[in-house]
């Protein structure tokens, strides 16, 4: 009987220690898992912000051509052209070169 009760408690013995060891494996993948988590989400806000940043540059460079093209037009109708229509045909003709 004696026996029996100490087999019995070294088997108790061994499934907490297996658990404890599962336990901790669990607790490291969980950890894992979350900082690779946190590391995508940083990621992606990198990347987000960073396209951002591309597309409102091109956005301000169109603008800035847009608005050069304005000031080119009125100064070539001001002082080349009595005919505003052949401004802009000219000008046309110059944008489609660069």
């Amino acid at each position: 009987m004696e026996r029996q009760k100490i087999s019995d408690e070294a088997e108790a013995e061994r499934s907490r220690k297996e658990l404890l060891e599962l336990q901790a494996n669990s607790a490291a993948v969980e950890s894992t898992g979350q900082a690779m988590a946190e590391a995508q989400s940083r990621a992606e806000a990198n990347r987000i912000e960073g396209k951002a940043a591309v597309d409102q540059a091109t956005l301000k460079a169109q603008a800035m051509k847009i608005e050069a093209v304005n000031i080119l037009l009125y100064v070539h109708k001001l002082f080349c052209c009595k005919n505003g229509k052949h401004a802009i045909t000219h000008l046309d003709r110059a944008l489609r070169r660069h």
